[in-house]
């Protein structure tokens, strides 16, 4: 049961969208690209309220949703990317899939899996 980020660290990159309750479905907006979203080794959550959704494949802890909130100081509309490191690399007011893609991208470790073909 995932109740922390801790075993992620150095397997995948985080997403976590915390969204307003007026919002557009960000979990909808992730799922339209699972291939980048695969390609990428991105594991995210979309919380709204005490619900999350996610594209973790196992079993989620209730108190998840408030870890992450408390852990990474996110508020309401914030994107924030967590890297394979346990870093926060990006914190946007929206979620902009092209701008996580692109920082992604950019970043050392996916420079190397891009080059071996991963």
């Amino acid at each position: 049961m995932l109740n922390d980020l801790t075993s992620l660290k150095w397997q995948n990159r985080v997403i976590i969208v915390r969204e307003p309750q007026t919002a557009a479905n960000a979990a909808a907006v992730l799922g339209q690209d699972a291939a980048g979203i695969n390609e990428r080794d991105v594991i995210w959550f979309v919380i709204s309220g005490q619900a999350i959704e996610t594209n973790y494949p196992d079993d989620l802890s209730a108190d998840l949703p408030d870890t992450l909130v408390a852990t990474y100081a996110v508020d309401d509309g914030e994107t924030i990317l967590i890297g394979k490191d346990g870093g926060t690399k990006l914190r946007l007011n929206t979620l902009d899939l092209n701008a996580l893609f692109s920082t992604i991208d950019a970043m050392p470790m996916r420079q190397r899996e891009m080059k071996q073909g991963r």
